[in-house]
């Protein structure tokens, strides 16, 4: 709309003169810009535009700027490596995932890139290496994982044993189960499916 067409118009011009901003409060103003109009072009799936934007927040950043400004250093590079896998440059993910795993100060700031990552490495038909950081990470989440894991056999038979379970449960008993709240299991179950996801669809390539 309007609105959006402004944004995009007043960050490019703003962006090509950024060489004559000098001052580290106007850059920053410029980089937060930059992320509203890259996370606006990723909500218009321009996955091309959304990574300039996004780049050029990234290089307004001042030094020492994950001390200084850590929710936007945060969200800048986490927002990137999202609209570069999006992109298939998935070089770019790993430098970018790998800046934000070394200087985010709370395991939870990781979890968004730790996603991006594995999702970029099943791409990449990495595999091994996706599914041995999605473990990882559950683990680190508190879940317990088995290991090594049990046959396949196994739980094929739990699967049954569940879907039978399940469709032996009336409507109203399910809707009666009590939601899940705890944070961390439930960020383990997303990264469950991711790993699901990756290992059906890459797997049979």
């Amino acid at each position: 709309d309007t609105v959006d067409d402004v944004l995009f118009i007043l960050v490019d011009q703003l962006n090509r003169g950024k060489r004559c901003i000098e001052e580290d409060n106007q850059r920053i103003d410029l980089a937060v810009l930059n992320l509203r109009a890259g996370k606006k072009a990723m909500s218009l799936a321009t996955f091309l535009g959304a990574a300039s934007y996004l780049k050029a927040g990234i290089n307004l950043l001042c030094d020492g700027h994950w001390e200084r400004y850590y929710d936007l250093s945060l969200q800048l590079y986490s927002s990137y490596a999202e609209a570069e896998f999006c992109n298939g440059h998935f070089q770019e993910v790993g430098r970018a995932t790998g800046i934000v795993i070394k200087h985010a100060t709370l395991f939870e700031d990781k979890l968004r890139v730790y996603s991006t990552l594995i999702k970029s490495l099943a791409g990449e038909s990495k595999l091994q290496s996706a599914i041995d950081i999605g473990i990882k990470v559950i683990i680190d989440l508190g879940v317990k994982f088995p290991c090594p894991p049990p046959p396949k056999n196994a739980l094929k038979e739990d699967m049954i044993k569940l879907k039978i379970k399940l469709e032996k449960t009336a409507d109203a008993e399910l809707l009666n189960y009590k939601e899940m709240i705890d944070t961390k299991i439930i960020a383990a179950m997303k990264f469950l499916q991711i790993l699901l996801c990756a290992t059906f669809y890459f797997g049979n390539q």
